[in-house]
């Protein structure tokens, strides 16, 4: 099927922002002080307990799974050394969205990595999947999604690491939906298995996708895995730690 990021044709059915779902998978909020962190407005930490399991370690914590999340045969979540990790073994969508306002926050920093990328994809060439994604929401009104069937959304940009010598860094990539509120933008092309720290300035981001110079607060969150197109058999993997709002 035609692919196109957020909203694909073959995601429609299921892949809706984030006021529209209930939960997905692969989240826990831990709400930081300001104060506390100094230039930190807020910190979303994935670490957990490894003696208990992930999936209900993430329903205690009020998370629902959904779609391909609900079936270790497809994705797999578990703890290890106090990172999050995400495995798809075969051809598999997840998505968890969290609707939240963040003021104030300036820059987003991510912890995380991937284990094993999907082989065959690219935003630049058409084929829209990914190990792991990160969505920023802006603002809270609701922009045309340019489709009779496809629901409205705020302004969104996607943040990924895609493998060495697919997807340019830094470069703002349009789907077949939300062409004029939604990029998808790759900011790292970290070795399989290791650990990278990504920095983004979020006005920056924006004003580079949208040509508006500042950005709307952030009004929620959504992490992805999706390998329904991928070439190696859906396979793939992705570890997360932290995602940080910075002012």
């Amino acid at each position: 099927m035609e692919k196109s990021g957020f909203l694909a044709v073959s995601k429609s059915a299921f892949a809706q922002p984030f006021w529209l779902l209930s939960g997905c998978i692969l989240v826990v909020l831990m709400m930081v002080p300001a104060l506390a962190l100094g230039d930190t407005v807020m910190s979303i930490d994935f670490a957990g307990e490894a003696t208990i399991p992930t999936q209900r370690w993430l329903g205690d914590r009020g998370f629902e799974l959904k779609r391909h999340a609900k079936d270790p045969d497809k994705i797999e979540l578990f703890h290890r050394e106090q990172v999050l990790h995400i495995v798809a073994k075969e051809p598999a969508f997840g998505m968890l969205t969290h609707e939240i306002d963040v003021p104030g926050a300036k820059r987003l920093r991510l912890h995380w990595g991937v284990s094993d990328y999907p082989e065959g994809v690219s935003y630049q060439h058409g084929v829209d999947n990914e190990a792991i994604m990160v969505y920023v929401f802006f603002g809270n009104k609701k922009m045309p999604s340019g489709e009779f069937l496809i629901p409205d959304s705020p302004y969104f940009i996607g943040f990924y690491l895609c493998q060495p010598g697919t997807d340019q860094t830094e470069q703002p990539y349009a789907g077949h939906h939300y062409l004029k509120t939604g990029r998808f933008i790759c900011v790292d092309h970290p070795p399989e298995g290791e650990a990278a720290v990504s920095e983004v300035d979020l006005d920056e981001e924006f004003s580079k996708s949208f040509g508006i110079s500042a950005a709307p607060f952030v009004s929620g969150i959504s992490i992805e895995v999706d390998t329904t197109d991928a070439d190696n058999d859906g396979h793939a993997a992705a570890f997360l730690r932290r995602i940080e709002f910075l002012d």
